[in-house]
């Protein structure tokens, strides 16, 4: 049945069940699944009345607001696929994922409508423009401009009728390392991936998410599938910049869940308002998007204790998941990212895809139905990625003789220092433990004598002080010499994607420029040699 659905039949299925239920709850306004399901009707009757549907691609630009799920399903309903962008974008990176994309349609806000404003005749695919809010642009060109309320107007349903093996979505990567991909999604890799998550979390329409993290984030768009899956409530409760504002909305609106990636969990950490509020209503907690050392794990476990936290790991290429420690197993397996999720196979395999021993560090490869179609107008990454014997991750790991995976680290982040590979996880683990650290990141870089020097990259909890004395004592005391950091850096805050991904890259870039030193005040965070 996976394969032959629709991913909004999801949505269909839920609303002829409850249709009252509330799906979204955003600055006190409450939208139910009927109201859900009548808009995005309606958005996708509009669009289909504009020449918009099937081999279509409509981009998506909003911010976490309700016309972003009714935009996001009613173009599915259109028989179009949908490409989620940041809606933090300048002009020419717009310009350049409307152009990879050959997007016929973008849904904007008003604000960044402006940015397509000169720029049809590079866009030559784009023949409308859906503006949210009053256009600031007239039609031009190739593009005609509507508001989106006027697509709305008419009030009428439609269906193109899409089935399983169809173009869904194309999702852009993080561009972490390169510059991103465009991953293709087929609705029954979306509905595999959704299915699964909602077993293991054992989701149902009583659960409540804190939402923090953006629906255009491959990770946010897996908590709106799965939430309309079982009839669950969204809660928009604000970001991690504003952790007071978060802490309150999840105790307001009696959140079940929350869901973030490790910098989501070290600012609110960092908050000295933590423990002043009532969280006895989260049931779970999840966390991916990148790795969350076992030190920040535990701090976690302490500052909200009762509460299930569920470890996972995926990618883009998976539509956001491809294993889950299960909380019984924390303790015991603590820094492991657990085991497959449900139909999902994880093996470690060598670069000719052969399987290596238990114990033996190689390649992540997955197999399962959530597996993406390929990278979008990109064959020849698209053959690296999908080999016979599954997705190759990129990701090294080794698995214990239980079957538990542990990740030690990307083959890019590997530092090769003296005739040693060193993966940096290890060391930002070591250096989480202090408790004046919120977080830590370790990079290479480079190093006449030993090709790469190991640099510590130290954030200190609001309030307090680090110097790089204590961390070189904390890494001396628990770490091999060779492991030793040869430079630390105290800092403000790392580098992040949109979507709270670490950029190694920006480290680099942060070394080189001289960030973190201070005039020769080792104790205030200097080079410490």
């Amino acid at each position: 049945m996976t394969a032959r659905i629709a991913l909004h039949q999801l949505l269909l299925d839920t609303t002829a069940r409850r249709p009252d239920q509330p799906f979204f709850v955003r600055r006190g306004a409450t939208t139910t699944y009927a109201e859900l399901e009548r808009a995005s009707g309606a958005f996708a009757a509009g669009l289909h009345e504009l020449g918009i549907g099937k081999g279509d691609r409509v981009a998506l630009v909003l911010d976490n607001v309700v016309e972003y799920p009714i935009a996001y399903y009613g173009i599915l309903r259109s028989g179009a696929a949908v490409v989620p962008l940041c809606p933090d974008t300048r002009q020419s990176t717009l310009g350049y994922a409307l152009g990879n994309c050959q997007a016929a349609a973008v849904v904007i806000e008003a604000r960044n409508a402006a940015l397509l404003d000169g720029q049809s005749a590079g866009l030559p695919a784009l023949r409308l423009v859906v503006s949210l809010g009053k256009p600031p642009l007239a039609d031009q060109g190739s593009f005609r401009v509507v508001e989106y309320a006027t697509l709305l107007g008419s009030g009428l349903g439609f269906d193109a009728g899409a089935h399983g093996d169809e173009l869904a979505s194309i999702i852009f990567t993080s561009g972490t390392t390169a510059h991103p991909k465009g991953v293709m999604l087929a609705h029954r890799n979306l509905v595999a991936n959704t299915r699964s998550i909602v077993e293991y979390l054992e989701l149902s329409d009583r659960d409540r998410i804190g939402m923090v993290l953006p629906f255009f984030y491959s990770y946010g768009n897996s908590i709106l599938h799965t939430h309309i899956c079982v009839g669950g409530t969204i809660c928009s409760v604000g970001t991690v910049a504003f952790p007071a504002a978060v802490l309150t909305g999840i105790q307001q609106q009696v959140c079940t869940g929350l869901s973030g990636v490790p910098s989501t969990f070290a600012r609110l950490l960092q908050s000295t308002i933590l423990d002043k509020h009532d969280l006895t209503c989260l049931r779970y907690i999840t966390q991916a998007g990148g790795p969350m050392t076992p030190a920040l794990t535990q701090k976690l476990r302490q500052a909200i204790p009762g509460v299930k936290i569920f470890i996972m790991y995926g990618q883009t290429e998976a539509c956001a998941r491809l294993s889950y420690l299960p909380p019984a197993q924390l303790d015991r397996k603590l820094g492991s990212i657990g085991i497959g999720i449900p139909g999902v196979t994880l093996r470690i395999m060598d670069k000719e895809g052969k399987e290596v021993p238990r114990g033996t560090v190689g390649e992540i490869v997955a197999n399962g139905a959530n597996i993406m179609l390929g990278y979008w107008q990109k064959p020849e990454e698209t053959a690296k990625a999908l080999r016979p014997e599954g997705l190759r991750t990129g990701d090294l790991g080794w698995m214990d003789e239980d079957g538990f995976i542990f990740i030690a680290g990307r083959e890019s982040d590997m530092i090769k220092s003296g005739a040693h590979r060193i993966g940096p996880r290890e060391i930002e683990d070591v250096v989480e433990k202090l408790d004046e650290v919120a977080q830590c990141a370790v990079v290479g870089v480079p190093d006449e004598l030993l090709g790469e020097a190991i640099v510590a990259f130290v954030v200190p909890v609001s309030g307090k002080t680090i110097t790089p004395q204590q961390v070189l004592k904390q890494c001396h005391d628990h770490l091999p010499r060779f492991k030793m950091p040869g430079h630390v850096r105290v800092v403000d805050n790392l580098p992040k994607t949109d979507t709270g991904k670490l950029r190694r890259i920006q480290l680099k870039e942060w070394f080189a420029a001289g960030i973190g030193l201070c005039d020769g005040h080792p104790a205030e965070g200097a080079i410490a040699e």
